[in-house]
């Protein structure tokens, strides 16, 4: 064979090859999709308005796992303190194919915890009064005809799924995660033992309600310094101090300069003496649930965190051991209200 012959031998090759392969990569491409961006808002848009009879932001759309995703959150909520906070947002997703198939969202879980606070919030602004804001994370799960195990459900409709669970509770259950935050200080030890009754009240009326089995219940007593006006610009210099080793309660913590605490204890607290009750609220009202737990640590005055017996079994097997069964918050001496650890202010003897 002459290296012309072979040379076009190769050629035939490399022809056939493309040929062949060309269909093949085509077709991944095809399955693939190409889409307009906006044909994929609009499809989510349309879907989420029908869904929940609302007009929803739809942005920030992506890919990932052969997916188009974006975040989503109610257009009603713009121009409230609701806007920007991660609780109040959720996902949309499309697969990828040839043509726009489905669409899935998640909001069904921001609406579950939004139905549960509102179902909790007048029973607890009865117990501890209108200066708190709670933050809900409810899962509800089924066990389905055949299995042995309970599964998630991406549900909302909190009250009929309340209901289920209480019901039937073989085959439905309702984990509720609910934290108190109350921006209060508490001055006596005779106020502490009142509160520390309040929380132990609020149990009781949980489980009357079928929510004690699989709870998981934090109330925290945040300063309410954190509401003055001046508290933001205070915050930035907490946070970038250099910090003071301080022995409390036999524990090594890290705490901001004394000379700055002091500061802040007294220009604060003169803040707040001048401000009134509807002025407190609506500052409150303006901080993110999202947000919340960064208040805690060096603003946490006192606070408990309240385990039932199932909540442990399944969320944090782990520390079963380290847990009296007994100890069902039958009885008022189960609520323990501690002091924080790294609470900065100081009291007026100091």
């Amino acid at each position: 064979m002459t290296q012309t012959d072979k040379s076009k031998q190769k050629q035939v090759i490399i022809i056939a090859a493309v040929v062949l392969i060309a269909p093949v990569i085509i077709g991944l491409l095809v399955n693939l999709g190409s889409h307009d961006i906006e044909d994929v808002r609009i499809k989510m848009e349309e879907y989420l308005y029908d869904r929940y009879g609302e007009e929803f932001v739809v942005d920030r759309i992506g890919t990932r796992s052969g997916y188009y995703e974006a975040r989503i959150y109610p257009k009603s909520i713009i121009g409230t303190s609701k806007e920007d906070d991660s609780y109040y947002y959720s996902q949309a997703g499309i697969k990828i194919e040839r043509k726009l198939g489905n669409v899935g969202d998640g909001y069904d879980i921001v609406l579950l915890n939004i139905e549960g606070e509102e179902y909790l919030k007048p029973k607890a602004r009865e117990m501890f009064g209108d200066k708190i804001k709670l933050k809900t994370k409810i899962r509800y799960k089924k066990k389905k005809e055949g299995n042995d195990y309970f599964s998630w459900q991406i549900r909302s409709g909190f009250k009929e799924l309340l209901k289920k669970s209480v019901n039937n509770s073989e085959t439905h259950r309702i984990e509720l995660q609910l934290f108190i935050y109350i921006f209060d200080r508490i001055e006596t030890e005779e106020e502490k033992e009142e509160r520390r009754r309040e929380i132990f009240e609020f149990v009781q009326y949980l489980k009357e309600e079928g929510l004690y089995k699989y709870l998981e219940l934090g109330v925290i007593f945040i300063d309410e310094r954190v509401l003055a006006p001046g508290y933001g610009e205070y915050s930035l210099e907490v946070r970038f101090s250099d910090k003071e080793k301080v022995e409390i309660g036999g524990k090594k913590v890290y705490l901001p300069p004394l000379e700055l605490r002091k500061e802040m204890t007294v220009k604060l607290q003169e803040e707040i003496d001048k401000m009134s009750e509807e002025e407190l609220l609506e500052r409150m009202g303006r901080i993110k649930k999202s947000r919340l737990d960064d208040l805690r640590g060096y603003n946490t005055q006192c606070g408990t965190f309240i385990y039932s017996w199932g909540m442990l079994e399944e969320n944090y097997s782990s520390s079963l051991s380290r847990r009296d069964k007994s100890r069902n918050y039958s009885k008022l001496e189960h609520v323990e209200l501690d002091n924080g650890l790294k609470y900065m202010y100081l009291s007026r003897k100091e």
